[in-house]
């Protein structure tokens, strides 16, 4: 399975992205994967204009799973994964 999660808003608005292979993740990342997955549906997104937000796309066999996530509720542990696109 791939984990992407790519990053957007912001003050500056610079789109970022990340991914990874599940089995690449550390065992905190996937705890936090699991949790996150477990309560994306009860979400309501952060007010703030200059807030980052979050989509996280899992695909697993051309099953694709999305949610979104607002910073406040983004794991640092996974937001790590993020990385600035060239």
């Amino acid at each position: 399975m791939k984990v992407r999660i790519e990053r957007r808003g912001g003050l500056a608005g610079i789109p970022a992205a990340g991914e990874r292979d599940f089995d690449e993740l550390s065992s905190e990342q996937r705890e936090a994967l699991g949790a996150l997955q477990r309560v994306s549906g009860g979400m309501s997104p952060a007010p703030g204009a200059d807030r980052f937000h979050y989509k996280v796309i899992m695909t697993d066999d051309g099953t694709i799973q999305e949610f979104d996530v607002s910073e406040d509720a983004m794991p640092d542990e996974l937001a790590g994964i993020v990385q600035t696109e060239p």
